[in-house]
């Protein structure tokens, strides 16, 4: 069995790497995934057995591992150089920094689910070079100490795992590693705003390119490249140029175009959804009851019944945290 899955998509060795370390990559009982908008930043792994035995170390590796527990342990030993480093129970919630050039290995004999963020340099340096920061030399935390911060956002990007977009992962992703910098790190974020919004070239830009991806199958890196910015410098004059982050804007024009569909076709509803970039059903209706205030099927008759539909945008749809990043 293949531990690590990812619809026929070449996994960066890491993921591997990992689940040969643990000796899961044999075990009928255990699963590991990552996701594939994301460019394999983060996956859950899962064991109905647990490691009773210690794992390999990881060898030759550079970067960070962030493992938020999605189900409490009663026990486990994490070790760097053959070191002991923790030893004891983690909560759900829990939170491990682990530096992948100290050569890390656990024991974790009891089943376990875990959702695993690979953390580079590179990209912790990108963050803190966009808020003129001093770049972080290493992420501290205390080994399974619970994170509310990491548990919230972990759990959004859970749920993403299988359905949502690039530019939406990103966002979380920008968010967490704010958090990382900032808290792990050590590092402060300057809370200074830039003046203005974006020119009209880069407004010209950014709409042709989500417009192109309504699917939101492209990367926020890749929109902000175009405008010649970087990530947090863009998120921020995009929200101020248009009222929203990039991915909300993005979810707003695909359910434009599912009205359009409603209106104007005798599509099913599920056509639509698909039609429209949305991963299925239900997630078109979560997004479009949280533009309107109503289920897509609702809309669709009231409409045909030649009611007046006025829109009611939902403070639930946007996550607090999220916003507060775009912010910064």
């Amino acid at each position: 069995m293949i531990i690590v899955q990812a619809s026929g998509i070449e996994v960066p060795p890491i993921w591997n790497k990992m689940a040969e370390a643990m000796r899961l990559q044999d075990s009928s009982r255990a699963l590991g995934k990552v996701s594939e908008q994301a460019s394999f930043t983060f996956g859950r792994f899962r064991s109905a057995k647990g490691v009773p035995q210690i794992s390999l170390p990881i060898m030759g590796e550079c970067g960070y591992i962030i493992a938020l527990q999605l189900k409490a342990i009663p026990f486990i030993e994490q070790f760097f150089r053959n070191k002991k480093v923790s030893s004891g129970a983690y909560p759900v919630g829990g939170v491990s920094v682990i530096d992948l050039r100290e050569e890390p290995s656990i024991l974790l004999p009891n089943p376990f689910d875990v959702l695993v963020l690979y953390v580079t340099q590179a990209a912790l340096d990108r963050v803190a070079d966009a808020h003129h920061a001093s770049r972080v030399k290493q992420l501290v935390w205390p080994h399974g100490a619970y994170d509310p911060v990491v548990y919230g956002l972990g759990r959004t990007l859970l749920l993403s795992l299988n359905r949502s977009s690039k530019c939406f992962l990103d966002h979380v992703l920008q968010a967490l590693n704010c958090h990382f910098i900032c808290v792990y790190g050590g590092i402060t974020l300057s809370p200074k705003r830039y003046r203005g919004g974006l020119s009209s070239s880069q407004m010209r830009r950014a709409t042709e390119l989500l417009d192109a991806n309504l699917s939101g199958d492209i990367a926020l890196q890749q929109v902000a490249e175009a405008c010649g910015l970087s990530v947090g410098h863009f998120a921020r004059a995009f929200k101020e140029t248009f009222g929203r982050p990039p991915y909300l804007w993005l979810t707003e024009r695909r359910i434009d175009r599912a009205r359009d569909l409603m209106t104007n076709s005798h599509l099913s509803i599920a056509e639509i959804a698909t039609l429209c970039g949305f991963a299925d059903q239900s997630a078109f209706n979560r997004s479009f009851k949280g533009v309107h205030g109503i289920p897509p099927g609702v809309w669709r008759r009231r409409t045909a019944q030649g009611n007046n539909i006025r829109p009611q945008p939902s403070s639930s749809f946007a996550p607090q945290l999220l916003q507060q990043c775009s912010r910064r």
